[in-house]
């Protein structure tokens, strides 16, 4: 049905919206124009040709980068396993030399995970005691932090501190594991507690001696010390 059956006109399809030229009134001279067809397909073909956020090269532009330039995961968790597993084998071996640079980090989530690992152990011999380790470490962190400020010239703060006292726990964990199979509650437990006690009090006053150059109090360092681990043993005994 056409629409000049109704008495509408009909439109002049030679119509142009847009002129392709000025007139010299305006101020500027014919033949100035600028076809709208033209550039609408010449920037349709450029569209289609590279894609919207794509250089030539086809990576990404602007802030957006691939997920090679990313950081490892356990970096940005601050988590050094280098630092961990040399850290590690410096308790294991009380007689190597120790480097001030590793033991002297700020590195948490060793000693976290070697807790973690010692309530789960007695927890696999009748033991809950995840709240005494928790209670014990934090109190004994805190006491320790205060008596290096007290005996030392440089100080430490209290992330190197129980960063130290968590990976020299490792004997103990040991103690630990041993009471599934042993009776503890015995001569031979008391010895092997004895032992791991002294173990860990060595490697940590080792470590606190020499991050802090306290060459001459090394037993003063070790006393407190080896109480705090006395009482990691106990709980691993009884």
């Amino acid at each position: 049905m056409e629409g000049q059956g109704y008495g509408y006109p009909q439109q002049d399809q030679s119509l142009q919206f847009f002129p392709t030229s000025y007139s010299d009134d305006d101020g500027m001279s014919g033949g100035g124009g600028f076809d709208f067809n033209a550039a609408g397909a010449e920037g349709s073909g450029q569209f289609m040709s590279q894609p919207l956020g794509l250089s030539s090269s086809g990576h990404m532009e602007g802030n957006t980068s691939g997920f090679e330039d990313e950081p490892p995961l356990l970096e940005e968790l601050g988590i050094n396993l280098t630092h961990i597993r040399v850290k590690t084998l410096a308790v294991l071996n009380p007689m190597s030399r120790l480097d001030a640079e590793i033991i002297g980090d700020r590195d948490l989530a060793g000693p976290i995970m070697f807790c973690l690992l010692l309530g789960a152990i007695l927890l696999l011999s009748g033991k809950v005691h995840f709240g005494y380790i928790y209670g014990i470490g934090v109190l004994g962190c805190l006491g320790v932090y205060v008596m290096m400020n007290l005996l030392s010239e440089r100080g430490i703060d209290i992330y190197k501190t129980a960063s130290i006292l968590g990976y020299c726990l490792l004997p103990v964990i040991g103690l630990a594991g041993l009471s599934i199979f042993i009776r503890m509650n015995s001569i031979v437990g008391y010895v092997l507690a004895v032992v791991c006690i002294g173990w860990c009090t060595h490697s940590a006053a080792l470590m606190f001696v020499t991050l802090l150059t306290m060459k001459d109090q090394h037993i003063l360092v070790a006393y407190p010390i080896g109480l705090l681990y006395a009482c990691f043993a106990l709980i691993s005994v009884f």
